[in-house]
């Protein structure tokens, strides 16, 4: 008897038999544990807005590098569930069980005509419009400054974060737009993108978060990643354009 397709909150700890329907709303870099484990994190979200957290670990991680791509939206079927202990819970609303993937789960995407999900780029004055709240942003911007190293910051109780600012800018605005970068992002990525703010390269930054408090900027969030070499007409066309301002900005 095949399972039937049922929502994220009609599961419960050792559900065996099910399929659901889900969209990957963050995907994770992969990271290295304490304890030299590599593992993965995943968002996922059915249609009644129900998220769960699933998670990847050790061979998992390459091996299921493209059976999860950000956006894409997949039928699961017999994935084992586990409670989720409240410290690995990033929101209150995430339901209190943790998918991981057996021997046993089938994965297959609901759209079998495209694997690959494509940045939509948007200006930075059609963001600056949006306020702050769920919704991501794909943007191509022009760095023209980065913080020289992270900063340490307590954000919670025995948790600390990294930050890091970059500045960018576009054609289509007059100020420069904050980028906060966090934790691993705000360590050797940024590192990486240094040479591109001495040069005013084009760089690309995917699900980017828009945040209002004192004032319009963005910030990374787990699913984020950086494009050192964007193609595309868009990407070409701003190329362009730096190169015929970068009198504009400081040295």
């Amino acid at each position: 008897m095949k399972p039937e397709r049922v929502y994220l909150d009609e599961l419960y700890a050792n559900t065996k038999s099910y399929k659901v329907k889900v969209k990957v709303i963050e995907k994770g870099r992969p990271k290295t544990s304490p304890k030299k484990v590599v593992y993965q994190s995943v968002l996922l979200q059915d249609d009644k807005g129900n998220r769960i957290r699933g998670a990847l670990f050790g061979d998992q991680v390459e091996g299921y590098k493209d059976a999860f791509v950000y956006n894409g939206v997949y039928e699961i079927a017999n994935a084992p569930i586990k409670t989720c202990e409240p410290q690995w819970k990033s929101n209150p609303n995430d339901l209190d069980f943790q998918m991981s993937f057996g021997s046993n789960t089938v994965i297959q995407p609901i759209d079998t005509t495209s694997t690959v999900v494509l940045p939509e780029y948007q200006n930075l004055a059609q963001i600056l419009k949006t306020v702050s709240g769920e919704e991501k942003f794909d943007v191509l911007g022009v760095i023209i400054y980065i913080e020289d190293s992270p900063r340490k910051i307590i954000t919670s109780p025995n948790r600390e974060s990294y930050v890091r600012e970059l500045l960018i800018v576009d054609n289509s605005v007059n100020q420069p737009v904050i980028i906060s970068a966090w934790n691993d992002l705000a360590e050797t990525e940024c590192d990486t993108l240094a040479p591109a703010a001495q040069t005013y390269n084009v760089v690309g930054f995917t699900a980017m978060r828009v945040l209002s408090y004192k004032g319009f900027s963005l910030a990374t969030i787990m699913s984020t990643t950086f494009d050192k070499n964007p193609a595309g007409n868009r990407a070409n066309n701003l190329r362009e354009w730096a190169q015929k301002n970068t009198t504009c900005w400081p040295t």
